[in-house]
């Protein structure tokens, strides 16, 4: 009985024993991955390292690019699509370039990578700086060329303008020539006098009508024939009297259309006709200074001004 206890004792020492050897071994274990882990952190945060330089090479870079595209851009439009579509790309490059150097924790070796990219990059820009360059040049020449042929037609051109230019000149100094004018024209405010005649007065509330004498001046080139003459009162307050009721209207005038307070026809035989046009009293006239004018179809014949208190 004695020989069992002590072969079961021996038995739970062996147990102790690889118990404590198992649980040895594990902490051992636990050691070594801790120190090595340690290591591993030690040796990746060494290998960080600080990227700003970089960073800033790539924004002047990209800068750069931008200055020296923006002195191509609107020449012409496939110039523009072309450097639109290659500035597109390089700007993806760019992109990709700052993602690698602005994540957290960039390596040695990420960062001897990004160097790399950005030398790839700055090859792309000189080259595309060149190719765009080139393209203007030619772009340029052409532009010279069809300059050159431009103002060949702009003198042929010049010159057919000056020779429409002179006929236009003669036709109008033609025209002018033809005008009819005035020889005299003469305004007065007329009052009722007793017996019933009429005397001039410069004072608004004694005037009953306006009288405008004139008369044609002779002209052998003007074409003979009734002649429309337009009689425009205006107001001391610059607007064109109107009244309907007397004969009031508008007529086209220098592409435009002006108003005027009556019209008269004049049967023009180059023998210095002479005309009475009565303006009647208006509710709507005021004290000031009047002017009174006169034209035809083409231009204005004559004006006076005349004061009424």
């Amino acid at each position: 009985m004695a020989v069992k206890d002590d072969n079961k004792n021996k038995k739970s020492k062996v147990y102790l024993f690889i118990i404590i050897l198992v649980l040895f071994l594990i902490n051992l274990m636990l050691i070594y991955n801790l120190v090595t882990n340690n290591k591993k952190l030690s040796l990746t945060k060494a290998d960080l390292v600080n990227t700003q330089t970089e960073l800033a090479t790539v924004e002047d870079l990209k800068e750069q690019l931008e200055e020296d595209l923006a002195f191509y851009k609107g020449e012409n439009e496939s110039l523009d699509s072309l450097i639109t579509l290659r500035e597109a790309e390089i700007q993806k490059k760019v992109s990709e370039i700052e993602r690698l150097l602005k994540k957290d924790g960039v390596t040695a070796s990420e960062l001897q990578r990004a160097r790399q990219e950005i030398l790839s990059l700055r090859s792309k820009m000189e080259a595309l700086t060149m190719e765009v360059d080139s393209l203007s040049k030619e772009n340029q020449y052409l532009k010279d060329e069809n300059y050159i042929m431009q103002k060949q037609v702009e003198a042929g051109q010049e010159r057919i303008a000056e020779v429409e230019a002179e006929n236009t000149d003669l036709t109008q100094q033609v025209q002018v020539g033809k005008r009819i004018f005035l020889k005299s024209l003469d305004v007065t405010a007329m009052k009722k006098a007793l017996g019933g005649k009429l005397k001039p007065t410069d004072k608004l509330k004694r005037v009953v009508q306006i009288d405008v004498n004139l008369i044609l001046g002779n002209n052998d080139l003007a074409t003979k024939g009734e002649k429309s003459l337009y009689i425009k009162l205006i107001t001391p307050n610059k607007s064109t009297l109107v009244d309907e009721s007397m004969g009031a209207g508008t007529f086209s005038f220098q592409g435009g259309e002006s108003m005027y307070t009556l019209k008269k026809v004049i049967n023009f035989q180059n023998k210095n006709e002479s005309a009475l046009v009565v303006i009647p009293r208006s509710e709507s006239m005021t004290a000031g200074e009047y002017t009174l004018k006169v034209y035809s179809d083409t231009h204005e014949m004559a004006s006076t001004h005349f004061m009424l208190r």
